[in-house]
Order: structure tokens, then C-alpha cells, then sequence
């Protein structure tokens, strides 16, 4: 998907018009690619799987799978038609920028803080053989930076929620 979005952007006849939609596209291509192509096939490898189940890995697969396979194929959509309900051709899309960064960004580490804390509580339960709680405790940093994303990403959504609501034409902003 991604190669045929490449190619297609780089060989179109036509100029993009809103180039916020192509890049939700090319996002979500690479969010589903790695967070269920490439995350949930190597989880489900019966010898990683073994140790891998139920553990914060899953949790890092099923933020990127659904932010890629869901969420930002939604955005896309919304993009897609909301100007078209309002009959705009062009508008000013810096608000919707950084909503997406925000969110791509934020999204990012929330997969990257769950699969270390993943891969640490792996080590701890599964081959130090400490109990849940007491390895739950010492991922407690992961924990607070994961919420912390979190709040970032609720920022970004919230951001381009409100972008989409309040579209105005380029022409009625300048």
C-alpha cells in the first residue's frame, strides 16, 4: 500500500488539492503496515506468542493496529467529505497539520513506551518468574509516560476534531 500510494502521488496528472488527506493516507498505510502487519504477525509466531501473550506487547500491537486500521482511516474519511458537505474546494489545513502530528507523534511512543514496558514485564513474570504486582510495580515509570502520551494524543485529537467542525474556505480565511 504504501509503495502504490508513492508511486501513484509521484505519477499523478492532476495537483492535490488537499494534501491532508494524502497524508492521512500514506499514515495510515505505514500505521497498518507496522502495528498489525509487522507487530501482530511476529506476535503471533507461536514461540514469541508463548511468552508474549497477554502482556503490554499486546497493548503497544493494539494501539498502532487501531490507530492505523481504524482511526486514521476514519480522519481520512472525515477529510475527505466534510469540505465536500460544505461545498469547500480549498482550505487552510495548519490546525489539521498539527492535530495529525500531534497525534501521529503521540501515538508513536505510546507504542514504543507499551512494548518496553512489555518486553520488561516479559523479563520479570515470565523469566525472572516474579509475581504480577511486584512486576507492575517496577514498570510504574512506563506507566506515567504512557499517560503522559496519552494526554498528548487526547490534544491532538481534540485539536483536529475541531478543525474539521470550524473548516472555512482559503478564500473566506485570507
Amino acid at each position: 500500500m504504501v509503495i502504490d500510494t508513492w508511486l501513484h502521488i509521484r505519477e499523478r496528472k492532476n495537483p492535490i488539492v488537499n494534501r491532508l488527506i494524502w497524508i492521512y493516507i500514506v499514515a495510515l498505510a505505514i500505521f497498518h503496515f507496522v502495528g498489525t502487519g509487522v507487530w501482530g504477525f511476529i506476535q503471533t509466531l507461536p514461540p514469541i506468542n508463548y511468552y508474549t501473550h497477554g502482556s503490554q506487547i499486546n497493548v503497544s500491537h493494539g494501539h498502532m493496529a487501531f490507530f492505523g486500521a481504524y482511526a486514521i482511516l476514519n480522519l481520512t474519511i472525515f477529510y475527505f467529505a466534510m469540505p465536500k458537505f460544505r461545498n469547500i474546494r480549498e482550505y487552510d489545513a495548519t490546525l489539521g497539520l498539527w492535530g495529525f502530528w500531534t497525534m501521529v507523534g503521540s501515538m508513536f511512543f505510546l507504542g514504543l513506551v507499551f512494548g518496553i514496558a512489555g518486553i520488561l514485564q516479559v523479563y520479570l513474570e515470565r523469566m525472572l518468574d516474579i509475581g504480577y504486582s511486584t512486576a507492575h510495580q517496577a514498570m510504574m515509570f512506563w506507566f506515567k509516560a504512557a499517560l503522559f502520551f496519552g494526554v498528548i494524543f487526547l490534544a491532538g485529537a481534540a485539536t483536529t476534531v475541531y478543525h474539521l467542525f470550524t473548516l472555512k474556505s482559503a478564500a473566506e480565511t485570507t
